[in-house]
């Protein structure tokens, strides 16, 4: 590796994992944001929708005047499939906050980063290490545990449809992967989708002043950008790498909603919560450990 191009590799890393960082911090605001607006499931989901695709529609609108060359709002062919899939999981986790408990979604959604990794052996050739294959059980033996905890709570539909979720939003990271765009702002055509689908469902006279406010910080400033950041991430670093992010909303989410609405996870649910993250956790630092063992110095 020459030593011009070993810094240039270290750098577009640091900067996937640093954009990474910052949507999955931004991310874990998402669910206690929605909960303080008190609407319900089909009204948040058009409401946050078409703030959502507003602020990216104006941001694309504002940016492009200051571009000599043009870009779509929706970027080519893989676009629409990621707006299509960004519509389906909108509707999938809202209604999915709304039939199980917070720390159950956000749990099961830490699932994430191992089906990524799953998606990549299968479609983008990427080997997967025994240590790999052992988090991948290890998570699951977790993610059972909670859901075995929605079962005896009647509410395994919502544990079933977070489960979606993350086999969506790993998909769309893998796509992105694959074709190497930037799809920063297609997402935001799907929540426009599932904000259509929503509209004959929702009541927004049903919200209160502050409602209002607390649904527009969300809608119009924490998920439009924690949607964008994310969605570039996987430009620069594996999309099982930019997954991983997600565990700072699996991690932080439940300790906003304790703060703020005194919901205490269950007791299935913190194992099997503790499960999920550890096994993430360990395979991530033994990942990167591997990794840096095996850099060249350069020269």
């Amino acid at each position: 590796m020459s030593s011009t191009s070993a810094p240039a590799a270290r750098s577009t890393a640091e900067k996937g994992i640093a954009l990474s960082f910052l949507g999955g911090l931004l991310l874990s605001f998402d669910v206690p944001l929605l909960k303080l607006s008190g609407a319900d499931t089909w009204t948040i989901i058009y409401v946050r929708g078409t703030m959502l695709f507003t602020a990216l529609f104006l941001f694309w609108a504002f940016t492009n005047r200051l571009r000599e060359n043009k870009t779509p709002f929706i970027n080519g062919k893989t676009g629409y499939v990621i707006a299509v899939l960004a519509g389906i999981a909108n509707i999938m986790f809202v209604a999915s906050i709304s039939l199980t408990s917070v720390a159950n979604v956000v749990f099961i959604l830490a699932f994430n980063p191992m089906f990524a990794g799953v998606l990549g052996w299968l479609f983008l050739k990427e080997r997967l290490d025994l240590a790999t294959w052992i988090a991948i059980a290890c998570s699951l033996a977790g993610v059972m545990l909670i859901v075995a905890e929605g079962l005896q709570l009647g509410t395994w539909q919502g544990d079933l449809l977070a489960l979606g979720v993350a086999v969506i939003m790993s998909a769309s990271l893998t796509i992105i992967r694959y074709s190497g765009t930037n799809q920063s702002l297609s997402a935001g055509a799907g929540h426009l989708m599932s904000a259509i689908v929503a509209a004959p469902f929702a009541v927004p006279g049903s919200l209160t002043a502050a409602g209002w406010g607390w649904i527009s910080i969300n809608g119009f400033l924490v998920t439009p950008a924690a949607t964008a950041l994310l969605m570039i991430g996987p430009r620069y670093v594996a999309a099982a790498i930019v997954a991983m992010f997600f565990l700072l909303e699996t991690v932080l989410t439940p300790i906003w909603m304790w703060a703020i609405f005194s919901e205490v996870p269950s007791t299935l649910s913190l194992v099997g919560g503790a499960i999920v993250i550890a096994s993430l956790a360990g395979h991530s630092l033994w990942r990167f450990k591997t990794k840096r063992e095996r850099t060249p110095v350069p020269q």
